[in-house]
């Protein structure tokens, strides 16, 4: 997967995360006045993913009851 950052027909920016097949899976709700700002924010959300990902998959410190 990976993002692609697109133009609107409103000169506004977007950004769309992309399957291997080049599908949509995950598009943004909001527009953003430029590329780099459109960047940023699917790099944010990468970020997000990841972390919640390694929070979900961290075995307790305390092991199993």
């Amino acid at each position: 997967m990976h993002f692609e950052i697109r133009a609107t027909d409103t000169r506004l920016w977007t950004w769309v995360l992309l399957d291997a097949a080049q599908m949509p899976v995950l598009t943004s709700d909001r527009t953003f006045p430029s590329e780099a700002q459109a960047s940023a924010a699917a790099l944010a959300f990468a970020k997000l993913v990841t972390r919640a990902g390694r929070t979900l998959t961290a075995t307790p410190a305390g092991g199993l009851i």
